[in-house]
């Protein structure tokens, strides 16, 4: 138990990052299939080769008793393991022969989110003023936020510190690094994406705020 723990200690998990939206819905619409079907055991070692997993992530998995049961936390990191996971999870499924798989993942139907913004606001470039109308989009899961936005972990952390007494200025603070770092490229369209990847990794988005918050911005 001790040596556990050590482990753990020694060699934080990599996982915190999401998979695509597009990704993260063949997942989830073949969740209760994988749960049965998939062989975790035979080709997680995959991902700890591509360095998208470490041996905290494996204990996580190896906790749970039943088939089915690490079957569901090897999704639910699948999930959080970044853009390059799902890719490494079919290359692995195909070396596993298992086509099955990979065939009702590939043949999975992926819908537009109810969320998506109109084609004429998708290149509306946001402005520092536009910004206040999303601080409270995203509840208190700054850290997957960040990482949705593709921030450094340097950057969420200080900005955590620098503004702890107040988490709506923590989070116009992270879409404030976000929208200086890309300038033009800080547009409505990829502001939405970055808000479903993050959803999808375990954030909660109040998407009531986000169209109020669409409507103010684009009229």
């Amino acid at each position: 138990m001790f040596e556990c723990v050590t482990v753990r200690n020694r060699m934080p998990s990599k996982i915190n990052n999401p998979i695509s939206a597009e990704d993260t819905q063949r997942i989830k619409k073949n969740w209760i299939f994988l749960k049965s079907e998939l062989e975790q055991e035979a080709i997680r070692d995959n991902f700890m080769v591509e360095d998208i997993w470490d041996l905290p992530d494996f204990q996580e998995i190896d906790a749970e008793k039943t088939p089915q049961k690490r079957n569901e936390v090897f999704l639910k990191l699948l999930l959080r393991s970044g853009p390059r996971a799902y890719k490494i999870f079919i290359a692995a499924l195909i070396n596993h022969n298992s086509y099955h798989i990979v065939e009702k993942l590939e043949r999975t139907e992926i819908t537009e989110n109810n969320q998506a913004v109109l084609d004429n606001q998708k290149t509306h470039v946001l402005t520092e003023a536009n910004l206040l109308k999303f601080n409270k989009v995203v509840g208190s899961d700054i850290e997957i936020f960040g990482k949705a936005l593709q921030l450094k972990q340097a950057d969420i952390d200080s900005t955590r510190m620098e503004n702890s007494h107040s988490v709506a200025t923590q989070i116009h603070k992270i879409i404030l690094k976000w929208r200086n770092r890309n300038g033009k490229m800080a547009t409505l369209g990829t502001f939405t994406k970055s808000l479903m990847d993050a959803e999808a990794a375990g954030a909660s988005v109040d998407w009531d705020v986000f169209d109020q918050g669409v409507k103010e911005v684009t009229s």
